[in-house]
């Protein structure tokens, strides 16, 4: 009976070490990266849907997925990038590479997008319920400039950060982003959890 609890133990130690988020176990963590990027452009495929449905055409339960994916996905690819991405990039990148000015550009945009995410959050969740905007023509417009400014955030990262990441980190630095990711999706799914 002990070495079946100590081989659960190893095998459950296996399954965490080689958790993938959101792709099959071995995936390279640049590659979990630019997967919810591919996520996060259909992310703002939807909010494009629901601009266009505004006032009356809406699907409630569009605007239901949009508030989760606005709450916990956006913020946690976020994470990753700010506690994990960057830092890894700072410490490899030289001068030449530029990365100081680009990565703050980022990390801005990281921090007005999920100021605008929390504001777009209120009126997805009344959307939700049955509700109708108070003021369509507004959300609309809020609606428009997040997925458009947050689609070139994507585009820019696709072209630059991503291919850098490929180029500078280290075998190490690639499984101690993958262990940051792993920390973070389990942070994430409790705190989920727990609301």
């Amino acid at each position: 009976m002990i070495r079946d609890q100590e081989k659960n133990g190893r095998d459950d130690e296996l399954a965490v070490s080689s958790f993938s988020l959101t792709s099959p176990v071995g995936v390279h963590p640049v590659e979990v990266l630019e997967r919810e990027h591919k996520l996060h452009e259909q992310i703002c495929d939807s909010l494009e849907r629901i601009a266009d449905s505004l006032p009356d055409e809406v699907d409630r339960s569009l605007c239901a997925t949009m508030v989760v994916a606005l709450r916990f996905d956006l913020p946690l690819h976020h994470r990753d990038e700010e506690e994990g991405l960057f830092p890894l990039l700072r410490a490899r990148a030289t001068k030449e590479d530029g990365v100081t000015g680009m990565l703050g550009q980022l990390s801005r945009e990281h921090s007005i997008d999920e100021s605008s995410a929390d504001e777009l959050v209120d009126f997805l969740q009344a959307l939700s319920k049955g509700r109708r905007a108070d003021n369509p023509n507004m959300f609309g417009y809020m609606l428009r400039g997040f997925f458009e400014s947050y689609r070139r955030h994507i585009q820019w990262e696709n072209k630059v950060i991503l291919p850098m990441s490929r180029r500078l980190l280290t075998d190490e630095d690639l499984a101690s982003l993958t262990r940051l990711m792993i920390k973070n999706r389990m942070r994430a799914n409790s705190n989920r959890h727990q609301r």
